[in-house]
């Protein structure tokens, strides 16, 4: 139990690693007198080095196990989080942010497969409700609590707070984080990676499960500019509307591990479909008549939200099954694709962007649509449920 408790609280910290300073984006920009290409570069960097250090962890997770691999990146993270509390110049900040995505790559690639090494596939699927359920409240209310950490104790706040989880993470992990299993032959060169992309059916898992979380992670990486700098949203009341997101979140992801055992897995996923296509739907309309009211904005993502958790949940635990001895790597693969599809996307948004919802809109939707492909072909080859 206390081992899950703690997987409990790792995730929370990678959850919201990244969304709790998104809110001082405003604030950064005026502070260090940067542009928004350049504030978004805080996440950019954050992200490229949580993806690249991944594949790493992968392997030497699998190699010696989850523990130490988890702790000594939380190490780095908490290092970080201490450059960017200090920062006084944009660079120091910068380097503190990419100590953090360093760090963090380490519990979560492999807090899943703590998981993963410990239950069977279908305790997982019920598991996965409560973490995913986890990490999506701390995503979607992190630029809740950091709006207000924000206006109340300016930027730094963000990352005493996050500091503190760091710290509280490392503890935890000493005290209960088991060994886990270990692959003794494997190699630690990047040719053990092969395996897993030679793998059409593990391919289009990892494809489908990263396109699916793909817009929202944009979107939260850009509203702090849409709502605060363009359509004129208080810091104060962009906590609101982060907050309904929020909620819609965590109502589908801790419920979702009963709904899938009530319902079935093929009706749930049908239903999160159906929500995606009218979220299409929604998003091409509001861009078609440049709606610029955020509250309409915001009632579109709730559909997002209803369609994102159920697919995920189902389908994650059975990727890492997908290959044997091969949950380190797979876990690592699917966390470094989504990091580096996020980064990229938000950089080339936020390089296009002109003031309108209309390229995140249409990002969002083309990342839909490429994921419809991925999971009918997945669906092909191995009909998962």
């Amino acid at each position: 139990m206390m081992q899950f408790i703690t997987v409990l609280v790792m995730c929370i910290l990678v959850g919201s690693e990244v969304d709790l300073f998104i809110p001082s984006f405003p604030e950064l920009q005026n502070v260090f007198n940067i542009s928004t290409f350049m504030v978004e570069l805080t996440l950019g960097v954050n992200l490229l080095a949580h993806c690249f250090t991944s594949l790493i962890v992968g392997i030497l997770g699998d190699l010696y196990g989850r523990k130490p691999i988890i702790l000594i990146g939380l190490i780095i993270f908490i290092a970080g989080s201490l450059f960017c509390v200090f920062a006084i110049e944009y660079w120091q900040l910068l380097f503190g942010r990419l100590l953090q995505g360093i760090g963090i790559s380490g519990p979560a690639v492999l807090s899943y497969v703590v998981i993963a090494d410990t239950y069977s596939t279908e305790k997982q699927q019920q598991m996965m409700g409560i973490l995913n359920g986890s990490v999506t409240f701390a995503m979607a209310f992190a630029p809740v609590i950091g709006s207000y950490v924000s206006l109340f104790f300016h930027w730094r706040g963000n990352f005493v707070l996050l500091l503190i989880l760091g710290l509280i993470s490392l503890v935890l992990g000493i005290l209960f984080i088991q060994q886990g299993q270990t692959k003794p032959y494997t190699s630690k060169c990047f040719k053990e990676y092969y395996v897993v992309f030679q793998s059409p059916k593990t391919f289009y898992y990892i494809s489908t499960i990263c396109l699916l979380v793909l817009p929202y992670w944009l979107f939260i990486g850009m509203a702090p500019i849409l709502y605060i700098g363009d359509l004129g949203v208080t810091l104060y009341e962009f906590g609101f509307y982060q907050g309904a997101t929020a909620l819609m979140f965590s109502i589908i992801s801790f419920s979702s591990g009963y709904c899938i055992k009530k319902f079935g897995q093929l009706n749930c996923f049908i239903f999160s479909i159906s929500m995606l296509c009218t979220f299409i739907v929604f998003t091409l309309i509001l861009i078609a008549f440049r709606v610029t009211n955020p509250v309409i904005i915001t009632i579109c993502m709730q559909f997002l939200a209803l369609g994102i958790i159920y697919p995920v949940n189902i389908l994650y635990p059975l990727s890492l099954e997908s290959i044997a001895y091969a949950k380190g790597k797979i876990a690592a693969v699917i966390a470094a694709s989504r990091l580096i599809l996020i980064a990229f996307s938000i950089q080339t948004v936020s390089y296009t962007y002109q003031g309108t919802f209309a390229p995140i809109g249409i990002t969002m939707c083309f990342i839909l649509v490429v994921m419809f492909w991925c999971c009918y072909k997945l669906f092909r080859i191995s009909r998962p449920i």
